[in-house]
């Protein structure tokens, strides 16, 4: 059984390896322009559908609210602009990790990664999130890109962005 895990943890490396040079290949993604997308609706599913915030923070920084990931989650104001891996990432999660995977087949045909929840020893198999529909993923995809990704350190100004004006969550960040 052992070696079942591991062989389908060498394919789930393989292919993430494989499918972040080939991402990488294509130019961040020129194709994708996350102006074409609703990016106030990818805040949206953000914060209250897929509730990312929980574990990356409402900034991305990572550092959300829940204890099984605070400091765990990906720092994704670091994570590279690739619109396509954030998709695959959000609608397969992120196997032997805490990160959920969000498209409801998942694991049921081999979409993600190569793989069924077959090629999972019990207790190591995929956690379900919240499903998102694969037009919200990328409505998010669009709100990370332009407000997250590579943003930098946290700010003052992109905090009352996010919370509204004189927000006490922005407090800490005066004077940044």
């Amino acid at each position: 059984m052992a070696r079942r895990t591991l062989a389908a943890a060498a394919a789930l490396a393989m292919t993430v390896f494989a499918g972040g040079a080939l991402a990488q290949d294509s130019a961040t993604d020129e194709a994708f322009d996350p102006q074409e997308y609703d990016i106030e609706r990818g805040k949206e599913v953000y914060e209250r559908v897929g509730v990312c915030l929980q574990c990356h923070g409402w900034d991305g920084d990572g550092m959300g609210r829940n204890p099984r990931s605070v400091g765990i989650a990906p720092n994704l104001r670091e994570f590279p602009a690739d619109a396509q891996l954030l998709h695959e990432i959000i609608a397969c999660g992120r196997p032997y990790t805490e990160m959920p995977y969000h498209d409801r087949n998942a694991y049921s045909d081999g979409r993600c990664y190569g793989m069924t929840m077959d090629d999972f020893e019990d207790g190591e198999k995929p956690s379900r999130g919240k499903s998102i529909r694969d037009d919200d993923i990328d409505n998010l995809v669009a709100y990370m890109l332009t407000h997250m990704i590579g943003a930098g350190d946290t700010t003052f100004e992109q905090c009352e962005e996010f919370y509204g004006e004189g927000h006490r969550n922005c407090i800490p960040l005066e004077g940044r």
